[in-house]
C-alpha cells in the first residue's frame, strides 16, 4: 500500500469508527489497530487527533463539492441544468459517503479552535462562492443585492434535505431533489426581482461570512486536481473538430471518477483517446496523473 492509499484508507477507517463510537470514544490506537499500523506511523500522517479530523473533514467535502465543479466547467450545460444538476452530483456523493455525512451531521468533531474554525470558515466561504456564481449566471449581476438572502435559504435547504436523506428511508432521488431546489431558488429569485420581497441581508452584516468567496480554491490536496480539471475542460471548449466527441468523451471520464471505485482501465482507456489528439494532450496526462 503505498502513501496515498494508507493515508485515504486511515480516513476511511476514522470515519466508520468515529460514526459508530464518536469523536472522544475513538482513540488513535483504535484508529490505528483497524488499518493494522502501528500509532506511532499513524502520527506521521496526522500529528494529532484534531488533524486527523480536520482531514477528515477536508477529503470528503471536497470530494462531494469537486463533483459540482466539475459539472460546472461543461459550459454546454444551460445555466439552470447545469445548477440542478451540480446538486444532483452532490447528492449522490452524499448518498455514497453516507458514514462520514452521519459523522458530520451529528457534529462528532474535536472541541471548538482556530484550525476548525478556519476550516469551517473555508468551506461556508466555498459554498457561498458557489451559489453566488450559479445565481449570476442565471439572473445576472440585478440579482446581487438579493444574494445574501438567497444563498442562507438555499444553504438552509440544502442542510435540512442533507439530514433527511442521510437519517431516513427516504429514497429521495438526487437528480429530482437537484431539479425540486433550483425550482424554489428560482421562485425566491422571482420574488425579489419583481419587488414583491425585500432583502434582510446585505454585504455589511454577512461581512463574517464572506472570508474566502475570492477564491475558488480547493482544499490543499485537492487544488492541482482542480487545476486539471478546469484545464482539460477549456482546452476541450477551444476545439474547432471534434469538440463535442472529446466533451463527451471528458464528461464519461468525470462519471466514471464519481464512482467509489472507478474502473482504472476503462479511465485509461478513456484518457488514451484524449491523448489522440495533440491539442489535448499535455492536458489529458495532467489530469490522467492526478486522478490515477
Amino acid at each position: 500500500m503505498n502513501k496515498l492509499d494508507k493515508r485515504k484508507a486511515i480516513l476511511e477507517a476514522a470515519v466508520e469508527l468515529i460514526g459508530a463510537k464518536g469523536y472522544t470514544h475513538t482513540s488513535m490506537q483504535q484508529i490505528a489497530d483497524s488499518v493494522g499500523i502501528s500509532k506511532g506511523s499513524l502520527y506521521s500522517f496526522f500529528p494529532s487527533k484534531e488533524d486527523l479530523i480536520i482531514s477528515i473533514y477536508e477529503h470528503y467535502q471536497q470530494l462531494v463539492f469537486e463533483r459540482a465543479f466539475v459539472i460546472g466547467l461543461d459550459g454546454d450545460l444551460p445555466p439552470y441544468e447545469r445548477f440542478a444538476k451540480q446538486f444532483q452530483v452532490q447528492f449522490e456523493g452524499i448518498l455514497e459517503y453516507k458514514s462520514y455525512m452521519k459523522m458530520h451531521m451529528r457534529g462528532e468533531t474535536a472541541q471548538s479552535s482556530e484550525k476548525l474554525e478556519s476550516m469551517g470558515h473555508r468551506m461556508r466561504g466555498r459554498l457561498f462562492s458557489w451559489l453566488e456564481r450559479n445565481l449570476i449566471d442565471l439572473y445576472g449581476e440585478n440579482i446581487s443585492p438579493y444574494k445574501w438572502d438567497l444563498m442562507w435559504m438555499t444553504q438552509s435547504i440544502y442542510t435540512s434535505y442533507t439530514g433527511l436523506m442521510i437519517s431516513s428511508e427516504s429514497n429521495l432521488s438526487p437528480k429530482e431533489l437537484g431539479q425540486h431546489i433550483v425550482r424554489q431558488i428560482d421562485i425566491l429569485a422571482n420574488d425579489f426581482l419583481s419587488g414583491n420581497s425585500r432583502p434582510l441581508l446585505d454585504d455589511d452584516m454577512m461581512r463574517p461570512f464572506s472570508v474566502g468567496m475570492d477564491r475558488e480554491g480547493a482544499f490543499m490536496s485537492f487544488e492541482k486536481r482542480e487545476e486539471a480539471w478546469k484545464a482539460i475542460y477549456e482546452r476541450v471548449n477551444t476545439l474547432e473538430e471534434e469538440k463535442q466527441y472529446n466533451l463527451e468523451v471528458t464528461n464519461r471520464i468525470s462519471e466514471e471518477s464519481r464512482k467509489s471505485n472507478p474502473d482504472e482501465l476503462v479511465m485509461r482507456g478513456l484518457f488514451q483517446l484524449l491523448k489522440e489528439n495533440q491539442k489535448l494532450k499535455t492536458a489529458a496526462e495532467a489530469l490522467e496523473e492526478q486522478l490515477l
